[in-house]
């Protein structure tokens, strides 16, 4: 009979001591991630550069505070402006896109402003959890460390999100070069801004100064309206390891055949039932933080979903605009996508113990085997959106049936609707 022996107190916490500034650690990890955020009005909070969550900080008397509430302004200005837009004239897609767009920034904002008050007690929690499960967790179970996996994850993330803001302003210029054409105009700059924004920016009262403050706040909105789903995500890996870690321990027991388990003590499945409840609090600890920024980034990718499907029935006018199109609604997709899958690999790892406890032969089944059973079965572990919903992967084929719902309705309606004009002289009026 195998069993694992207890380790000293001593060495124990020698093992604590030597996870804090690891790679692994969730502290270290996050850290880029939030002077990343920091840059664009996202997460004011202090002391991020220490590896001790206990140095983190958050005060509302810092220029950080004072950064984002400069930009919810900036946002709630163009959100202003674009909900006076569609209540001066006549409504259409792209008018409520920008309603929808600069609106959805503000609140993550606020949001994200929301969590940093109670980030400090959030990474001290998180901090306490590894120290208590690092012990018998130290080992890496991933050729990438968790930092590593942050570090790659944002870097995709953001390449792509540059890029497809790049596509934005290419396809827009050729816009204006192509209104400046019709109409002999030689400022492209003024045609370009005028275009972009015709419910804030009026050609005969523009000033670079108005271009340059409206092009900055968008910069801004672009980047908060990725980081969302970019965060969601680094969160779901995270939480994710960490039941990947005591799964690999349980299975580790399991012999050559997968249906014979080795015989363990009982405090083994106690000491493993306690670290899965732990990894069970940690995430509903984790979700009553987050749940709100779940909900705000399920309901405007649906909503941007269903604008692309419909702005897909229009024609479009040139090359550069179509390849704008479908890399960003691809792009859209892929997030979506991504945050759902990730997100939903909780559930699917806290449902992984399971198959090892039925393989618990009769001879060496426990009372602490039982009742580790009987958590893994009935307890749904998973990131909601404020309850409304938990991601799961089943949630992930709702989402996708809804679309395609979405799209057949829109196809019957499509001849009804007001679409939106392909002609460039008719785009080039509506400024």
């Amino acid at each position: 009979m195998d069993s694992l022996s207890v380790e000293p107190a001593s060495q124990v916490a020698n093992n604590q001591r030597k996870f804090l500034p690891n790679n692994d650690s969730f502290i270290v990890a996050i850290r880029p991630i939030i002077i990343l955020a920091q840059c664009f009005a996202l997460l004011p909070v202090d002391g991020t550069n220490t590896t001790d969550a206990t140095e983190i900080k958050f005060t509302w008397k810092s220029l950080k505070i004072f950064y984002c509430l400069v930009a919810t302004i900036g946002t709630a200005i163009l959100t202003g402006f674009s909900i006076h837009g569609v209540a001066t004239s006549s409504i259409t897609s792209k008018k409520t896109t920008n309603v929808v767009f600069f609106g959805t920034t503000g609140v993550t904002t606020l949001l994200f402003v929301k969590l940093a008050r109670k980030w400090p007690d959030f990474a001290v929690t998180w901090q306490n959890m590894e120290r208590e499960l690092s012990p018998r967790y130290n080992r890496r179970i991933s050729k990438f460390s968790l930092a590593t996996k942050f570090k790659m994850m944002t870097s995709i993330v953001m390449m792509l999100a540059a890029l497809e803001h790049t596509l934005s302003i290419l396809s827009g210029y050729v816009s204006a070069v192509e209104c400046t054409s019709l109409s002999n105009d030689t400022d492209i700059m003024v045609a370009y801004f005028t275009y972009h924004y015709p419910q804030i920016l009026r050609a005969s009262s523009f000033s670079i100064w108005q271009g340059i403050l409206v092009q900055f706040v968008n910069i801004l909105s672009t980047f908060c309206w990725n980081f969302i789903d970019l965060f969601l995500i680094l969160i779901s890996i995270a939480c994710t390891d960490q039941f990947r870690q005591l799964n690999s321990r349980l299975y580790s027991i399991r012999g050559k055949h997968c249906f014979i388990v080795k015989a363990m003590p009982e405090w083994w499945w106690a000491e493993a039932r306690m670290d899965f409840n732990r990894l069970s609090t940690m995430t509903r600890y984790v979700d009553s933080h987050i749940s709100d920024i779940v909900l705000l980034s399920f309901s405007t990718n649906l909503y941007f979903i269903c604008i692309q499907l419909l702005h897909s029935f229009n024609p479009m006018r040139n090359a550069v605009q179509t390849a704008y199109f479908c890399f960003s609604f691809g792009f859209l997709l892929v997030r979506t996508a991504a945050v759902s899958l990730y997100a939903a690999g909780i559930h699917d790892e806290s449902v992984l113990p399971a198959p090892v406890l039925y393989s618990v032969s009769s001879s060496n089944y426990s009372t602490e085997v039982d009742r580790f059973l009987t958590q893994v079965t009935t307890d749904n572990i998973s990131f909601t959106g404020m309850k409304f919903f938990s991601i799961t992967r089943s949630l992930v084929l709702t989402v996708a049936g809804t679309i395609v719902t979405y799209e057949l309705v829109l196809v019957q309606f499509n001849s009804v609707q007001q679409a939106e004009p392909s002609n460039i002289t008719k785009v080039c009026e509506m400024k």
